[in-house]
């Protein structure tokens, strides 16, 4: 009967995989194709921004081009005047209005993008700095827009479907790999911003994604205490796309790191996460001096610039780790809700589905995994997520921290969807049982979310 336990764990760790991606494929794709289509063009997050440097590197204008205090490129003008109609302003990180229509016309607005019309420069000086590896569904989209004639709105639409149905396949393929947690990962796939961000025409559904694949391959990696062919190009892979597209997401690469397992050497067993971030970093650092032309000082007078920031940063090392400690103490209690923050600062917080969505979560953790996760690995993942945690906020000092500020500005919940994952599961609860009801609750917690969610989306931008 002991000879047959671990034949047993391995066929319900199996089970348990395939039940999960199984569910994840049944619901996700209604669910992000809801958000994608019900969602007005260029309302998520600078979404006008990711569309204008999406449609520059599909002519092939890799680097942004500088022009005084902006950075952009020549592009279409039917672009703007799609953006102007629906959000009223070209201002990178402007104010955002949100424009009521009948239901019955919400694909009633088709503008022609005028490609055989002289260009126009666009200033999108946020999203410049992007590499192209970080636009691939969205560049994609905008050749097929264009070869068809679709229309901006059209071509925006196909580039949130093409990046959901990215994140989907990278997630689905993470359910299939991850050892023990797969019932949180498929919560926190399947909740509202996961969706609402994987169906925009932003980068997320790649980082999201990406990273949801990363720690699904890593802790496969830690529990099997071996490094396959397959999760060795997973993780080494999935780590450098992340990275070169928001390198605040880089300790992601480590989480198989530790606890080392015996008889295995430092040298083997950390190669392969080692080599990862080099390459990643190499690559970005490379990307950087590539696209430097590009970028401009900040648009905020007061605020210091980043040699200044890194310096004032290592003299006061101790101020420096008070600041972010205020930070995280001030934003804390209110980043769960923010989270269901939807469109680009034109649907605020939907209570209903911040308190189900965050329900569904904690009752994920409370069903548990029957795996042993021992205390040392959970302490190690919280960690990792303490260290993005903590580049998040350093990224957000040197951009927009004025000097002498109680806290930094400018953190945005949805900046941790990525590697919630990796914090719910090291502090799920050790079960011998595993309840189907909490599983169940989960799933009906998250639904309710979603119908919160959407519903509140519809009535701000429609009427019926």
């Amino acid at each position: 009967m002991t000879a047959l336990q671990p034949i047993t764990e391995r066929t319900r760790i199996v089970g348990r995989r395939s039940l999960a991606s199984r569910l994840f494929l049944l619901i996700a794709p209604l669910l992000y194709a809801a958000y994608a289509l019900l969602t007005p063009p260029f309302q998520t997050f600078d979404e006008n921004q990711h569309l204008y440097r999406a449609w520059q590197i599909s002519s092939f204008q890799l680097t942004g081009e500088r022009r005084g205090l902006q950075s952009g490129g020549e592009l279409p003008p039917g672009l703007g005047s799609a953006t102007l109609q629906e959000i009223g302003s070209l201002m990178p990180q402007g104010e955002r209005r949100a424009v009521v229509r009948p239901f019955s016309k919400i694909f009633s607005r088709n503008s022609q993008s005028g490609k055989n019309r002289p260009a126009v420069f666009y200033n999108f000086y946020g999203a410049v700095l992007y590499p192209p590896i970080s636009y691939i569904p969205q560049t994609a989209a905008v050749w097929i827009g264009e070869a068809t004639d679709l229309s901006v709105e059209w071509t925006l639409r196909l580039g949130r479907l093409m990046n959901a149905a990215l994140c989907i396949g990278l997630i689905w393929w993470a359910l299939t790999l991850i050892p023990y947690g797969g019932g949180i990962m498929l919560i926190i796939a399947i909740l509202p911003p996961t969706a609402a961000g994987a169906a925009s025409f932003s980068q997320d559904g790649m980082i999201i994604g990406a990273s949801f694949l990363i720690t699904g391959a890593a802790l496969k990696v830690a529990a099997e205490r071996r490094w396959s062919v397959r999760n060795t190009i997973l993780v080494g892979v999935a780590g450098v796309i992340v990275t070169i597209a928001k390198i605040v997401y880089l300790p992601l690469v480590i989480v198989s790191v530790l606890p080392k397992p015996q008889r295995i050497s430092w040298c083997r067993w950390t190669s392969v996460p080692l080599l990862a971030g080099l390459v990643a970093s190499v690559l970005l650092f490379a990307w950087m001096r590539v696209n430097a032309q590009a970028v401009i000082p900040t648009m905020r007078p007061w605020v210091p610039t980043i040699p200044e920031q890194v310096s004032w940063s290592l003299a006061h090392p101790g101020d420096f780790s008070l600041l972010i400690g205020r930070t995280y103490l001030l934003w804390l209690p209110k980043a769960w809700a923010r989270l269901y923050e939807f469109g680009d600062s034109t649907v605020p917080v939907v209570w209903t589905a911040a308190v189900s969505g965050t329900l569904a979560i904690f009752a994920a953790m409370i069903r548990g995994d029957s795996h042993d996760l021992p205390t040392s690995r959970r302490i190690w993942m919280l960690l990792v997520f303490t260290a993005v945690a903590l580049l998040i906020a350093t990224a957000m000092f040197l951009t927009l921290a004025p000097r002498g500020a109680v806290a930094i500005e400018g953190i945005q919940s949805r900046y941790f969807l990525p590697v919630l994952p990796l914090a719910a599961i090291a502090l799920m609860r050790r079960s011998e049982t595993e309840s189907p009801l909490l599983m169940k609750a989960a799933l009906t917690l998250a639904l309710i979310s979603h119908g919160a969610a959407l519903s509140t989306i519809a009535t701000t931008f429609y009427t019926f």
